[in-house]
């Protein structure tokens, strides 16, 4: 199964999504939840955004285009998946 995490060390937040952003596993640590209701919620949308750009770019890795399926990367977000993309990887 392909996923990929996201975490913000500074918030204590920590997402696990798959291809397309289905959120499969939600970490918050009492750092987090001082945050505040809108500061919470964006920073784990944030996040979530961010897992998804990189489960999308490991699809579209294995399979080639999937915009169509609507995985595409978006532009904002190729350099989150870059910083996590191994060099020995890169072609």
């Amino acid at each position: 199964m392909i996923t990929a995490h996201a975490h913000d060390p500074d918030t204590g937040i920590a997402v696990e999504v798959g291809p397309g952003g289905g959120l499969r596993d939600l970490v918050l640590d009492s750092r987090s939840l001082r945050l505040g209701q809108s500061q919470l919620a964006k920073a784990i949308l944030d996040l979530v955004d961010t897992a998804t750009a990189r489960a999308n770019a490991r699809v579209q890795r294995a399979l080639g285009d999937v915009s169509a399926l609507g995985l595409a990367v978006e532009t904002r977000m190729e350099e989150s998946v870059e910083d996590t993309t191994p060099e020995t990887w890169r072609v």
